[in-house]
């Protein structure tokens, strides 16, 4: 006979599974499949390196956090220290947008270009914070049981990074990979700033790690169309798949909208 103790154990953990299967994540999840925000914050949009085009992404984004479940969502971040070899600040004489050479740090043998930009996303400075209407989303999200993964990349003050999966020397790796890979996404779904830079970075280096890639156009912007359209062109050679998202949301449907966020 079975011991009252077991009993109530087994009613326990009986309505701890009807509760798990209760959480509203079924229809309208895209399983194997991460979203993946790109440096989406305040100096990319109106501060240090703001640009113009970038709030049209923002409606986009808010839609893709909104309307639809993943089961893995990543926000990268620049997080660059005060000395970072990207800063035009740090090399006397120079100017923002020129360009330094810089030695590799494994290979001082080796160099790359580094094009030198206005102080931008230090820790703790209002222009490193995600934008407040993506950043509200997310924490409401993880509220209600959305693994979030921020990604704080180019800390090292020696070697820029523009993936968000590891640096531009691929001297170190950030553990994006590893994340994906333990929440079993075979598929991203990226979104964000800036489409020449830290988003083709990081769908090239999606590509190379074997994921399937998918750029949301009308969520990434640049400083300019023909820019914007000559990385596209570079991206889809590299078998990135590029859609608006209108068309991504045809060819994903996910059933009936949990909520709606009018006002954040």
């Amino acid at each position: 006979m079975m011991a009252l103790g077991s009993v109530h154990f087994a009613t326990a953990l009986l309505a701890f599974l009807t509760s798990v299967q209760a959480v509203p994540f079924s229809s309208k999840l895209h399983k194997k499949t991460a979203l993946v925000l790109i440096d989406i914050q305040n100096d990319f949009i109106t501060g240090s390196l703001n640009n113009s085009r970038a709030p049209s992404i923002l409606p986009k984004v808010y839609q893709l956090l909104d309307d639809h479940e993943w089961p893995f969502i990543v926000a990268s971040q620049d997080w660059h220290p005060e000395n970072h070899v990207s800063f035009a600040a740090n090399h006397p004489g120079k100017a923002a947008f020129e360009a330094v050479n810089v030695t590799f740090v494994d290979t001082p043998t080796k160099i790359e270009t580094q094009t030198l930009y206005p102080d931008h996303c230090v820790p703790e400075t209002f222009g490193a914070q995600i934008e407040s209407g993506v950043q509200t989303r997310l924490h409401y999200l993880e509220g209600y049981r959305t693994p979030v993964n921020y990604i704080k990349k180019a800390q090292d003050h020696s070697v820029d990074s523009y993936s968000a999966f590891a640096d531009n020397q691929y001297h170190r790796f950030t553990t994006l990979n590893s994340e994906l890979t333990v929440h079993g996404i075979e598929t991203i779904v990226v979104t964000g700033l800036i489409t020449n830079a830290c988003v083709r970075g990081t769908c090239i280096d999606g590509i190379k790690l074997g994921y399937e890639v998918i750029l949301v156009e009308d969520a990434t912007e640049t400083t300019s169309d023909a820019i914007k359209q000559t990385t596209i062109a570079e991206l889809e050679g590299w078998g990135v798949q590029v859609m608006n998202l209108s068309s991504w949301e045809a060819a994903n449907p996910t059933g009936i909208q949990r909520r709606s966020f009018t006002e954040l």
